[in-house]
């Protein structure tokens, strides 16, 4: 009030004690514009500037101090997942499955073509051998594969810590499960086939069958009734979600056992079917 007094300012705001108060109370709150009335221009555009300030402070309402209402907090678990990370382990899935279809089936059947497929019928070998022999054969290819694809695409992606020791022996297993469940079904599907046109005319078949309802591009739980029946019996299904929970969410073995086993599984009835359809003869 002194500098008011002696001219050194022109106004003084005064908000009074207990303002916020009131002001959240709605009780009509007062602020105060103290004035040098001798200078009418100053006075003038002081009023009209704060009297504008109060207009638009009382259009913008008060919100309670303490919402009385149900509010949402949205807390990530994981860290934000951009879309080429959620697809990558649907790519890797679908790397392995192309080495499969070589390796467990255009193989075998131009060796067949060219002859070279009685050059190991006429050994003592047994058809366990034998099927087994594929089996591993193509499994190490579709795995090289799958490492690799793994190791490159996880750094290109973004992956958290891709590099990790641990999570790239549990990488390594399920990369080592899933080739021999998709070369064992391979063979099993191509063990009586003769033309070598079949399989490279039933690969992009297989492709849509497998791929897309497996939860690769799109999740499982938004499919229609009959497509999930599809992804149930899908091995690509567990191979994604064993792919998406390790390199997406880091988990441990334990989250992705029943994948494993259902994988091992098909492994396992694919190749003893397989040895029952293999014909030992020419």
């Amino acid at each position: 009030m002194t500098d008011l007094r002696d001219g050194r300012i022109n106004g003084v705001l005064n908000v009074p004690p207990g303002f916020s108060r009131r002001y959240l109370a709605k009780d009509a709150p007062q602020i105060a514009l103290v004035e040098d009335n001798t200078d009418n221009f100053a006075a003038s555009a002081l009023e009209g500037g704060f009297s504008e300030l109060v207009g638009t402070f009382n259009q913008g309402g008060s919100q309670p101090r303490v919402p009385a209402g149900v509010t949402l907090s949205v807390v990530e678990l994981y860290p934000y997942v951009p879309y080429i990370q959620f697809l990558l382990p649907g790519s890797i899935v679908l790397a392995i499955f192309m080495s499969a279809m070589i390796g467990g089936g255009i193989i075998f059947i131009d060796d067949k073509a060219r002859g070279l497929h009685e050059g190991y019928l006429v050994t003592p070998i047994s058809k366990v051998e034998l099927i087994l022999g594929f089996t591993l054969s193509g499994g190490i290819k579709a795995f090289m594969t799958g490492l690799i694809l793994t190791t490159l695409g996880s750094v290109i992606a973004g992956i958290p810590n891709p590099l990790a020791p641990l999570r790239l022996l549990k990488l390594f297993l399920v990369t080592v499960v899933i080739s021999l469940a998709l070369i064992s079904m391979m063979f099993l599907l191509m063990v009586r086939v003769d033309d070598p046109l079949v399989p490279r005319a039933t690969f992009g078949i297989l492709n849509t069958l497998l791929f897309f309802p497996s939860g690769a591009v799109y999740p499982v739980y938004g499919f229609p009734n009959w497509m999930k029946v599809i992804s149930k019996v899908d091995p690509f299904t567990y191979a994604v979600h064993a792919f998406k929970t390790l390199l997406l969410k880091n988990t441990g073995m334990a989250a992705i056992a029943g994948d494993l086993l259902y994988l091992s599984i098909f492994t396992v009835v694919s190749m003893f079917a397989a040895t029952a359809l293999f014909k030992r003869t020419l």
